[in-house]
Order: C-alpha cells, then sequence, then structure tokens
C-alpha cells in the first residue's frame, strides 16, 4: 500500500527518526547520517509502536468513550474522595482532639501503602486487563471510606487509610494514565489532560457539597454518601465500557486467531534495568516527591490554614473548590502546551510557578494575594497532574511504563504522605504555617532544575541500539 506522502510505510508508526539519524552518525563518527543512521532508524522503529487501524483514528467517537469513562472515575475517586480530604479535616480533629501532626499522619499513611503497592500496580497493568485492577481498586476505596465512618480510635483510623491508599493507587493513576498511552499518541497529552481534568472538576464540586452534608450529617454521613456514590457511578461505568486497549475490543475472527498470542501495545522505551541506570528516572522521582509534597501538604491544610489567619470555615471551603475549579485550567492546557513544546520544558515552567504562588500564599490575609494565589496554584497544581506521567512517558518511554511510573511512584507517594505531616509538625511547633510554604518555594526551585536535566529516552538507548545496527 502506497501512502500519501509516496512511501509504503503507515505514517502512524513512523517516529522523528532523523535527529535519531543524526545522533547515531555522531556517535560512530560520520559526519552525516548514512547507512549505519539508516539502520538505526529500523532499529529503533522494531522498538516501537505497533499499532492497528484503531490507532490511526484517536478522534474516533471510541476512543473518547474510553476518556470520559476515565474522567468520571477520577472525578467521583479523586475529585470527590481525596480531594475533598481537607474538608474532613477540621470536623475530624475537633471529634478526636487529635493533634494536626497525628491526624495528618493517620490520612497520610494512605499515601505511604500507595507508594509500596505502586511497582505491584504497574507490574499487573502491563500484563492484565486494566479493567480488572481499576474496578478493585475502586471496590476497596468504597469499603474504605463505608470503614471511615464507624471508626471510633486511631489505630482504626490509620488501618483504614493504609487500605484506602491501596485502592487509590490501583485505580487512578498508574492503570488509568497506561489507558490513555495505549489509546492515543498524537493527541496523548489533550487526552490525559481531559481525563485528569475529572479529578480537579469533581473536587470543585464535590467540597462545598461535602461541605454542605458534614454541617447537616455530620462527617460520618458524609463518607457513607461517599462510598455509596463512588460504588454507584464507578464500578458499573469501568465494567461497561473500559478497554484497555484497541485492539481488546475486536473478538479474534477464529479459533486459531483466539489461540494465537496477542502482541502488546508498546512504545519504544527503556527496558527496567536500562531506566535504573538512567538519570532521568532518579530526577523524576525526586520532581514526584517534591511536587506531591507541596499540592499534599498545602492542600491538606488549606482549610485549616486559612482559618489559623482569620477567615470563616465556610469561605475557606468555597475558596477551595474555586482552587479546584482553577485547577481544570491547567489540567486541560497543560498536555496540548506540552504536545507543542516538551513536558520537560512545561514541567520546569510550572514547577518555577508553583514557587512563587507561595509567595503569595504567604500573603493571603489580603484577599487580593488570596486571589491571586488561587488563580496561579490552582492552574500549576492541576498543570503539574498532567506533566508528571507526560514526563515520564518523554524520558522513560512506555515499553515498561506501568512498571517504571510504579518504581518512580514511590517517591511520589512518599512526598504525598510526608507533606501533609511536616506541614502539620511547623504548625505545632511554631504556630504557623509561614515556615512550610517558605520550604516549599524553595523545594519547587530543586524541582525546576531536576526536570530541565532529564533528557530523552533516546538519547539513552542512542549508544546500543547504533551498535546492534553496526552488528
Amino acid at each position: 500500500m502506497i501512502y500519501p506522502d509516496g512511501s509504503n510505510k503507515d505514517p502512524t508508526i513512523r517516529f522523528r527518526t532523523d535527529g535519531f539519524k543524526a545522533a547515531a552518525a555522531t556517535y560512530l563518527g560520520q559526519s552525516e547520517p548514512g547507512q549505519v543512521a539508516e539502520a538505526f532508524s529500523v532499529a529503533l522503529e522494531s522498538r516501537s509502536l505497533r499499532v492497528g487501524s484503531t490507532m490511526k483514528t484517536e478522534g474516533s467517537a471510541r476512543h473518547w468513550i474510553v476518556i470520559g469513562v476515565l474522567f468520571v472515575s477520577w472525578f467521583m475517586v479523586w475529585g470527590g474522595g481525596a480531594n475533598t480530604s481537607p474538608v474532613f479535616f477540621v470536623p475530624v480533629l475537633k471529634t478526636f482532639g487529635w493533634s494536626r501532626t497525628r491526624l495528618s499522619f493517620g490520612y497520610a499513611v494512605a499515601a505511604f501503602s500507595a507508594g509500596a503497592a505502586g511497582p505491584l500496580i504497574g507490574w499487573l497493568v502491563d500484563r492484565f486487563d486494566v479493567r480488572k485492577v481499576m474496578v478493585a481498586g475502586v471496590a476497596m476505596v468504597v469499603c474504605g471510606y463505608l470503614a471511615l465512618a464507624h471508626t471510633y480510635a486511631y489505630g482504626q483510623f490509620v488501618l483504614i487509610n493504609l487500605g484506602l491508599g491501596l485502592g487509590f493507587v490501583a485505580c487512578t493513576g498508574i492503570p488509568a494514565s497506561k489507558v490513555v498511552a495505549n489509546w492515543f499518541e498524537a493527541r496523548r497529552g489533550m487526552a490525559m489532560g481531559v481525563m485528569l481534568s475529572g479529578a480537579s472538576i469533581g473536587g470543585a464540586i464535590f467540597t462545598p457539597v461535602m461541605a454542605r452534608v458534614i454541617a447537616g450529617y455530620g462527617w460520618r454521613g458524609a463518607y457513607v454518601m461517599l462510598a455509596v456514590l463512588i460504588g454507584a457511578i464507578t464500578i458499573p461505568l469501568l465494567t461497561v465500557f473500559l478497554r484497555s486497549r484497541p485492539d481488546a475490543e475486536a473478538a479474534p475472527a477464529s479459533a486459531e486467531r483466539e489461540a494465537a498470542p496477542t502482541a502488546p501495545i508498546t512504545l519504544a522505551g527503556l527496558e527496567i534495568k536500562e531506566a535504573l541506570a538512567s538519570r532521568s528516572l532518579w530526577l523524576i522521582a525526586l520532581a514526584q516527591f517534591i511536587t506531591f509534597s507541596l499540592w499534599s501538604g498545602l492542600g491538606q491544610h488549606f482549610v485549616a490554614y486559612l482559618v489559623s489567619i482569620g477567615y470563616t470555615p465556610q469561605f475557606s471551603s468555597q475558596m477551595l473548590g474555586l482552587f479546584y475549579l482553577v485547577t481544570t485550567g491547567g489540567t486541560l492546557l497543560s498536555g496540548p502546551i506540552s504536545d507543542r513544546i516538551t513536558a520537560r520544558s512545561a514541567f520546569a515552567l510550572t514547577s518555577i510557578l508553583s514557587a512563587l504562588s507561595m509567595l503569595l500564599m504567604l500573603g493571603s490575609r489580603q484577599i487580593a494575594a488570596l486571589a491571586a494565589y488561587v488563580a496561579v496554584g490552582g492552574m500549576m497544581c492541576g498543570a503539574s497532574g498532567v506533566l508528571m506521567p507526560l514526563l515520564i512517558l518523554e524520558t522513560l518511554g512506555v515499553k515498561r511504563y506501568g512498571a517504571l511510573m510504579g518504581i518512580s511512584g514511590i517517591f511520589g507517594t512518599l512526598g504525598f504522605a510526608a507533606g501533609p505531616v511536616v506541614t502539620g509538625r511547623i504548625f505545632d511547633l511554631t504556630g504557623s504555617y509561614a515556615g512550610a510554604l517558605w520550604m516549599f518555594a524553595a523545594a519547587m526551585v530543586v524541582c525546576t532544575l531536576a526536570a530541565l536535566a532529564c533528557r530523552r529516552f533516546e538519547a539513552a538507548i542512542a549508544p546500543a541500539l547504533a551498535a546492534s545496527a553496526v552488528a
């Protein structure tokens, strides 16, 4: 078959190899890309995405139905669940009388368990049906919230949140972004942004709703409502409509085809051993730790912080809802921007603006500074959630994406757990959140430098591929 460009190669599986040819030629001491570089290109394509006709129609209704289902999943589980935890913080604090450090740690153990389970979840989604993993994760979240509604001791609270962490990691970031990577290539950034916007939109809607439910029925009743809504809506949608990848829809045409093994759809990328030896994986791990620490630490204490500087709980909850609404803008815009530039550049810009937003938060006794923080910080918070998986794809590839995201995610979830605890501890020691805000501002400068120091995975595999091309 001859394609419009005159070649006999499907343009959907031909990658930007000109730069790789030049890299191979330079590596082998040639002044111009030649035969060796062409062989290198062939070697690269052998590690590239194997795509059927379904991948060439990224704008098809079926593709966007899958994204719609993932959007709803994030809307309910993360937007309605994790993102509403700040409005539960003060009521739970008043019920039990625990210190802010102790309560923060009780919630943070969910991140510890999520981090510990990340590599396992990544291994599972690389080898099994993502739908089953996600449904099991949602079921664990539902059971966790029902159990929280009936907890009366700190030990119970901690154990339940350990289980919630397992549920969250099994039904959100790793499996959901794996599905996006399988279904999309050219529009991957946009698709990732649409999917993750469910978390921020869900947070914007559920935060004021849960604040009212807590005021009327208590925080226990609010947890029961969350469990019922998440289970009744999310599990049926995932079961009926979600598919791991486009070819999962097609039934085998014959018994022979049915018995034949199906080749996995993977992009060129690093093997686990190669990734562990690269600098990019560890720089991403550092960036994840810092970024997750910032947004979880400040997010968990957002309402408590505003109350501590003189705002009312109701107004503070409204500001949190507005913050999540603005986050949606960053979620939706960052994907297309990264498609045009690079995820590394976009993530670095996001990090430095996040540092500047901490200075705005320091002055948030003034309503103008608070409004500016909500605008800038909200956009950056949404952008960082989208850009992190795209940064992993750009620097490590998709070949072992699930496992590598699980490995780097250990550090992200450690940061997610440490952020609220450290923030609460600083308040308990100083009576103020100012020290935490300065700490986060400095850390995000480090995060900026880490993102800029990452490199595309093609650079890491260029020597090996060039050598194999010569052989």
